[in-house]
């Protein structure tokens, strides 16, 4: 995918943004995103953020959120109903 702002390449990788959530700005880190290395633009996938905003009511602290550890917080329930 290219760069919206430079036409670079966007790399995947592991980085944060901001968003609004009922008019509450928070910090999401550790999450999935597309990344210039030309810019610095950031761009974040749509379920990711759907699933940010679904993470934060039941995760969120002091306006940032975690979303490798609230996705992991997630798939313990599944793995006990697989063993």
């Amino acid at each position: 995918m290219k760069c919206t702002e430079c036409n670079n390449t966007l790399h995947k990788t592991i980085g944060e943004f901001s968003m609004s959530i009922d008019g509450k700005t928070i910090k999401v880190i550790n999450a999935p995103i597309l990344h210039c290395k030309n810019c610095d633009l950031v761009v974040v996938d749509d379920e990711i953020k759907n699933n940010a905003k679904e993470f934060a009511k039941i995760y969120l602290s002091d306006n940032i959120l975690d979303y490798a550890e609230c996705e992991a917080g997630t798939m313990i329930p599944i793995m006990n109903l697989l063993f």
